[in-house]
């Protein structure tokens, strides 16, 4: 297996912070859940670089990456699908793989849609599939979760963002709350992802609460109902418990494109990736023999 290296792809606005694993094999770019970035996902991808050339990237206020973000800059997750055609282009253009997690997934799909001549195949980890008012319900109860915050997307701004050490915040974070079901090392590379340092020494979220709360609150609608003339094969995984994909939105996105195959993990919850790496890799290597060449 190839060892991921840090890249960055210059725009006119910014960069492009990406991990890149020079394998062999088809293409692969995988994008993260809102908050997260591509360190996260380093233990999901690093056993994939084998049969993959794999891109995960940091999106847009996430992570190392220096493109700018403004007040309702992320309605409708528009700029994350235009953010990620972009650096697409910027490869050379080619077809690949795309994955995603969360919002991930769902900005992946509608890159798909945008540009078909880019993508040969996706696999959606639970895409944001739910009506408003039920994915703000669980909004909730993940920030009681993850940060002993009970508050819904518009008090995040004035959560705190700026801790004594990396080594403070994992204390606090390993094993508990939302991060029960996540292997140790996950944990750790979320926050060697997700921190950055300041001058007096201690570190701050790379994802500022502002931007992170302003990306839930302007999550886009209606996007699983316009997958009818998307071509590509596309696996969806979802969770059986407090899933932004609901079974009912699952078999109607189904129904509305016969290209898709269905994986339901019915113990795991929204954090998959993270609780069945294996069911997730499987998947992604399945897609290698589904995607056209």
């Amino acid at each position: 297996m190839s060892q991921a290296q840090r890249e960055t792809m210059k725009l006119w606005d910014g960069e492009i912070s990406y991990l890149e694993w020079m394998g062999a094999g088809p293409s692969l770019l995988f994008a993260h859940a809102t908050g997260f970035n591509a360190e996260t996902y380093r233990m999901l991808l690093q056993p994939l670089s084998d049969r993959f050339h794999i891109y995960a990237i940091d999106q847009r206020g996430h992570g190392f990456t220096s493109l700018p973000t403004e007040e309702g800059l992320a309605k409708d997750w528009i700029i994350y699908r235009d953010d990620l055609v972009r650096f697409l282009d910027g490869l050379d253009g080619r077809p690949m793989i795309l994955a995603g997690h969360s919002m991930g997934a769902t900005v992946s799909l509608m890159a798909a849609l945008l540009r078909p001549d880019l993508v040969r195949g996706l696999v959606l980890i639970e895409p944001v599939f739910m009506p408003g008012s039920r994915f703000h319900g669980l909004l909730a109860r993940w920030r009681m979760a993850r940060r002993g915050d009970p508050n819904l997307a518009e008090r995040a701004a004035r959560r705190r963002d700026t801790f004594e050490s990396l080594d403070f915040v994992e204390s606090g974070y390993r094993g508990r709350g939302a991060f029960t079901t996540w292997p140790d090392q996950m944990v750790h590379d979320y926050l060697a992802g997700g921190l950055l340092p300041t001058e007096d020494g201690k570190v701050r979220l790379a994802c500022a609460p502002a931007w992170e709360s302003q990306t839930f609150r302007m999550s886009p609608r209606g996007v699983a109902q316009a997958v009818r003339g998307l071509k590509c094969p596309v696996t969806l995984i979802h969770a059986g418990q407090n899933s932004t994909c609901p079974e009912p939105e699952a078999l109607r996105f189904v129904k509305n494109h016969r290209h898709t195959r269905r994986v339901l993990a019915e113990k795991a919850t929204h954090f998959l990736p993270m609780e069945y790496l294996g069911v997730v890799q499987k998947e992604i290597a399945r897609m290698a023999h589904r995607a056209p060449r």
